[in-house]
């Protein structure tokens, strides 16, 4: 088959994934004859029994169904990539060209029995029908000779219009009624309807503006203000949304995520849904691990959608497709194998003492502790929180982690107020080419909110900086606490209290290749990426009286900081050692070590807690490393502060091949906790219900709101052209009248420009009961973005139009090709919860709260 002019516009709209080039041919000249294929039925052709309704030629499925350039779709993909609706009589000349018809013939009268029976299953790969089945159809209804007969059978058993296969329901439920387990609620059938393929929902759930008394605003199924005033936001995918082919249902509610390209055609976005199991709300529907043993999960899932790469640079082009449907490839769960702190395969729980559990869930014993039980899973994966995808060698040759990995952690949990022999909350760290997650102690076990590698500049040693709670196990645990008292002294002869938020900025240090006892290790995973051996640091400096360090880090930033002030210090190594596959009682954790002196500091110097060594502060947040490669990781605060940690001697100190006592930095406040209003660029949105407006966070019901940012759980740095930095900033504060997300400019001072805001228990729409989603609003509740993932050095074209990043590149050029580009030509991935929405039609599938996943594109003033 020669290259076409059809088959090259094939190409450029849905590139080389889909099939062959013969057949990518054939279905783009097959389109153009669908109006003289109809033709021909309504000009009647012989109904002849006997006739071959399918002797159109010479065409054999061979042709079409070649695995030339193919990766993972189905023609479920290819006639949506021809932008067509299943069912309509253009999808079923596309669905005949799919299943290998040869489109050159007049003689189809079974095209208008297509156009009513094209269907998800009809295109499926694995249960493709054959032109027999048509043919066995179209005369078991009697139809030759009588086209205008009204059909017997509406669902044929090669035929469902369900995305999810549900192609008699009603047939379905009362057949399965007898099953253990199987209780349908009454509403499930009707609830089915809602369902829908990845990436058809385009009704925005965020808004601009509050809808205020507009009643076209405050409909049910369509968005409210999208007049967003800095940049364009579209919708990639909904919770709740399915693979046709598979029936994979997207969970929520999505919180981190991250994309790298699968090959040269498709970008893997990967996103987590922060849920809960049966702690609070809907106990989402488990995935199921480890092969025979058939391991259920509920809560957290990890997901995986594939985009056609094309398609997905010009989403938000002038004239492209209105949803994402047609440029998703693929989609599902990304985790197969499950592994726990020991490094075995998680096994089924029991219901005393199981012998392979997830370690989050237990105590050291095997004894699940966990508040409440799973009713549909064997374990819990609690509240994974924000993430990062960690591509190969992304800050140059040899220099960062050698596999692609999403790594990850369990947030919080709530153990029983009694419990002893706790383990805690582990990182978990996906191999994006096995599907294997695993948990490790690298970090300490006292669970967190995001871990970023940052770069070392070196080859041999990779660098994390983890953040969070630190012990947010739902309570102090009073016995645990004395447990630690009886085998720990305290370095200021004081007691030990509860860990939980006392805690300073901290790095990893990891040494590639090398396995646990010092020894080379290259084949291991999690030795080949330095999780093995390594050690933790915390930042100290100076507590001396008048210094930051005595204000501790929330009061410093509260009442003394400004921006550009600068707090000097060092990154000190802990006397904690992890101990690689081994598991111990929290008492031992790193959790506790940061209400000791640092070992090795100078006299009068403390770890850079947020009150001190006794109380709890605000919750170090989420951060994000230098983009450019630097030894910079930006920190945030839910007490409404950011900074950088510069650490710069890091390369040099690293070049001995020994892991150092301590690593010299420098804290520079961009952001103290203060007033942020004049700095706020609303560009002509962000009103709120009440007649305020977003330069301000009212959390309480106050009027005026609060003058500063309040709760950051989203912070991304971004490298831009001509050398600017920018930064996504992401609230969640309960904001009364919807949540708020920026895009900052970094300089003194710094600039925030509005770019949207979603929910809120006062906002207009929550109050009428409205969500873009339809079906789905529960209760008035807060709304949070999420995480967010620039993917300009996927997307970047070279002047002639060819992507610039080829697929494998090891070498730090996508973080290269990232800062060239400008911030108006950059598309960011953002996720957004919704914690309004897990009413209606969620209820009978147990997705979750429905959010979405955005593309976002800046747009800001010259």
């Amino acid at each position: 088959c020669e290259e076409t002019a059809a088959c090259a516009e094939h190409r450029f709209r849905n590139g080389p994934y889909t099939m062959s080039r013969c057949a990518a041919a054939r279905i783009a000249h097959g389109m153009a004859f669908a109006g003289l294929l109809l033709g021909a039925v309504a000009s009647g052709c012989p109904d002849d029994p006997d006739e071959d309704l399918c002797d159109f030629g010479t065409t054999t499925t061979d042709e079409v169904t070649s695995t030339e350039d193919v990766t993972s779709t189905t023609a479920v993909q290819q006639a949506n990539d021809a932008h067509m609706t299943l069912g309509s009589p253009s999808a079923a000349m596309f669905a005949m060209v799919a299943v290998g018809m040869n489109v050159q013939s007049a003689r189809v009268p079974v095209a208008f029995l297509f156009a009513h029976y094209t269907v998800a299953k009809v295109f499926a790969a694995d249960a493709a029908p054959t032109c027999g089945d048509v043919k066995a159809f179209y005369k078991d209804e009697e139809c030759c000779g009588a086209p205008e007969k009204a059909l017997a059978d509406a669902s044929p058993s090669w035929a469902c219009s369900s995305v999810a296969g549900l192609c008699d329901c009603e047939k379905m439920t009362r057949a399965l009624a007898g099953v253990p387990g199987a209780m349908f609620p009454p509403t499930f059938c009707a609830d089915a309807q809602h369902l829908k393929p990845v990436g058809h929902r385009s009704a925005q759930i965020s808004e601009a503006s509050d809808a205020g008394n507009d009643p076209s605003l405050l409909k049910d199924g369509a968005a409210g203000n999208v007049n967003f005033p800095h940049g364009m936001l579209k919708v990639l995918a909904t919770v709740g949304e399915v693979n046709p082919r598979t029936g994979a249902m997207l969970t929520g509610v999505p919180d981190g995520n991250g994309a790298y390209l699968l090959n040269d055609e498709v970008v893997r976005v990967i996103y987590q849904s922060e849920s809960y199991g049966p702690l609070t709300r809907q106990e989402t529907f488990p995935f199921f691990v480890n092969e025979a043993d058939h391991v259920g999960f509920t809560g957290s899932h990890i997901h995986f959608i594939d985009l056609n790469r094309s398609m997905l640079s010009d989403f938000l082009a002038d004239g492209a497709p209105a949803n994402a449907e047609s440029m998703v490839i693929d989609s599902g769960e990304a985790v197969l194998k499950v592994y726990n702190l020991k490094r075995e395969l998680v096994g089924k729980r029991s219901d005393s003492a199981s012998s392979r559990p997830h370690h989050s869930n237990v105590n050291l014993d095997g004894e699940y502790i966990v508040v409440n039980t799973p009713t549909k899973a064997d374990w819990l994966m609690q509240s994974l929180c924000s993430a990062h995808l960690a591509p190969a060698f992304q800050w140059g040759n040899g220099i960062g982690v050698q596999d692609d990995l999403f790594i990850t952690n369990e947030e919080w949990i709530t153990y029983a107020s009694d419990a002893r022999g706790i383990i805690g909350l582990p990182a978990h760290v996906l191999d994006l080419a096995t599907h294997e997650l695993w948990a490790i102690s690298s970090f300490g076990l006292g669970g967190f909110e995001k871990i970023v590698e940052v770069s070392t500049g070196t080859t041999g040693f990779v660098a994390f900086a983890p953040s969070g709670y630190n012990g947010a196990f739902g309570g102090s645990f009073p016995d645990v606490v004395a447990e630690r008292n009886a085998h720990y002294n305290r370095s200021d002869g004081e007691s030990y209290v509860w860990p939980q938020d006392i805690v300073p900025t901290r790095l990893y240090i990891g040494k590639k290749g090398t396995s646990k006892d010092g020894s080379a290790d290259n084949l291991h995973f999690l030795a080949r990426n330095g999780f093995e051996f390594g050690a933790l640091y915390g930042f100290a400096t100076d507590c001396s009286p008048g210094t930051p360090g005595a204000e501790g880090r929330d009061t410093w930033h509260k009442n003394t900081a400004t921006a550009g002030a600068t707090v000097s210090g060092a990154f000190y190594r802990l006397r904690w050692k992890d101990a690689p596959g081994e598991v111990k009682d929290f008492v031992h954790d790193a959790a506790w070590e940061f209400q000791d002196s640092p070992e090795g500091a100078p006299a009068g110097w403390c770890f850079w807690n947020a009150a001190g060594n006794d109380n709890s502060g605000a919750k170090t947040e989420h951060l994000t490393p230098d983009p450019r490669g630097g030894a910079r990781v930006m920190q945030g605060s839910t007490a409404g502060y950011f900074g950088i940690y510069d650490f710069s001697a890091l390369t040099d100190l690293l070049a001995s091949g020994t892991l150092p006592q301590s690593i010299p930095a420098t804290y520079t406040c961009l952001q103290p906790e203060s007033d942020v209003r004049s700095m706020i660029e609303l560009g002509g949105e962000g009103k709120y219900a009440d007649g305020q407006d977003a330069t301000v966070n009212p959390d309480a019901g106050q009027n005026p709101g609060k003058a500063t940012f309040e709760d950051i759980d989203g912070l991304e740095w971004m490298a831009a052209a001509g050398g600017e930095d920018y930064v996504v900033i992401h609230e969640d504060s309960g904001n009364d009248f919807g949540e708020r997300k920026f895009l900052a400019k970094i300089g003194t001072p710094m600039k925030y420009y509005f770019v949207a805001m979603s929910g809120g228990t006062k906002n207009s729409r929550s109050l009428a009961g409205v969500s873009a989603v339809e079906g789905v609003f529960k209760n008035a509740d807060s709304h949070e973005f999420s995480g967010a993932t620039d993917l300009s050095g996927l997307l970047a074209k070279d002047s002639s139009g060819a992507f610039r990043l080829p697929a494998g590149a090891q070498n730090g050029l996508g973080r290269s090709i990232a800062a060239e580009v400008p911030v108006d030509g950059k598309d960011i991935v953002v996720s957004l919860q919704a914690h309004s929405n897990w009413g209606g039609w969620t209820e009978s599938f147990h997705s979750d709260a429905v959010g979405q996943l955005f593309v976002y594109r800046p747009k800001l003033p010259a």
